[in-house]
C-alpha cells in the first residue's frame, strides 16, 4: 500500500477534481480502497469499481463520495462518521489515532498531539486510505483544528 502521509505532493489534474452535483463544490478523487474499506456493505454492493470517485467535503452536503456517473454515496452509506460533516466532540479528526474533536480539546499541551502524528507518520503507522473518509492525511485537518481552538 501506498504511503498515504508521504510528503510528495499530488499534482492536481483535471481528472483528480470533479464537481459534486448536489452541492457545486469541488470533490477530491479518492482512491477505491479507501471506498472499498468506508462503505457499508449495502453501499459497496453498487459500487462500481472502475469509475474514478471524489470526495465532497462541503459540511452541509449529505453527499460523501460520487462518480462521474453521478452515483452518490451518502453519510449514512459511510461505517464511520465523516469529520468535515459531523459536528459531534466524538468525531475522529485523526481516525488512524482516535484524535477527536473532544480529545484534541481537552488535551493541555496541543503542540504534542500533531508531534504524537508525525511520529506515527514517521514509523509508517497511518493508513488515512483506509481509515480516513477524504482517503488521505488528516495531520492538515488536526493543525487547522488546532489553530480554530486558539
Amino acid at each position: 500500500m501506498e504511503n498515504c502521509c508521504s510528503n510528495s505532493k499530488e499534482v492536481k489534474t483535471e481528472s483528480n477534481v470533479r464537481i459534486c452535483r448536489l452541492c457545486n463544490c469541488k470533490g477530491k478523487k479518492v482512491q477505491l480502497i479507501t471506498l472499498k474499506s468506508l462503505l457499508k456493505p449495502s453501499a459497496l454492493e453498487t459500487l462500481s469499481a472502475n469509475e474514478n470517485h471524489y470526495f465532497c467535503s462541503t459540511i452541509d452536503c449529505n453527499v460523501v463520495y460520487f462518480d462521474a456517473n453521478n452515483k452518490k454515496y451518502l453519510t449514512s452509506d459511510i461505517k464511520v462518521p465523516v469529520h468535515q460533516k459531523d459536528e459531534s466532540p466524538r468525531t475522529p479528526i485523526c481516525y488512524c489515532f482516535d484524535w477527536t474533536k473532544y480529545k484534541i480539546k481537552e488535551y493541555v499541551k496541543k503542540d504534542l498531539i500533531v508531534e504524537h502524528i508525525r511520529e506515527n507518520i514517521k514509523e509508517n503507522r497511518c493508513g488515512c486510505e483506509v481509515n480516513n473518509p477524504q482517503g488521505s492525511c488528516c495531520l492538515g485537518n488536526v493543525t487547522a483544528y488546532i489553530r480554530e481552538l486558539s
